[in-house]
């Protein structure tokens, strides 16, 4: 039932709610990782790790360098520090690399989400004012 919602919420989300909704997993993912290290879960490790990554590298992927400027510029090289700092964590079995990048993720998934709610904002306003004209149905009632 979880999965059903969360993959709801997915295909529902706008493009803004669906990189927070990235971060999200690569915190999630690197979580599970770092549960695994201290089980000594190899698999485990290896395969959320691997989540984390294709997370970031789809992220990767996705910049705009062009339109994206020096952001965008910035997010690359944070996007392939994050990558390094996971490939240290699985292959010397270290958590703290995983803190590394959770707390990296945790801070641009804020801005992000600073995005969203200020998108949220806008299109409230727009809403206001397309009813404008409208009758409120609080009078009516």
């Amino acid at each position: 039932m979880v999965h059903q919602y969360k993959k709801t919420e997915v295909m529902t989300a706008d493009r803004v709610k669906l990189i927070v909704l990235l971060y999200e997993g690569v915190i999630k993912f690197n979580n599970f990782a770092k549960n695994a290290i201290k089980t000594k879960n190899i698999q485990d490790r290896n395969k959320y790790i691997n989540k984390s990554m294709a997370i970031i590298s789809e992220l990767l992927n996705a910049l705009n360098k062009e339109a994206g400027g020096e952001i965008a510029a910035n997010l690359e090289k944070l996007y392939y520090y994050m990558l390094e700092q996971m490939i240290q964590a699985n292959s010397k079995n270290d958590i703290e690399p995983l803190n590394i990048v959770n707390k990296l993720a945790a801070e641009v998934k804020l801005g992000w989400e600073g995005i969203a709610n200020a998108n949220a904002s806008v299109i409230q306003q727009e809403m206001k004012g397309q009813n404008a004209g409208a009758p409120s149905y609080h009078a009516v009632l």
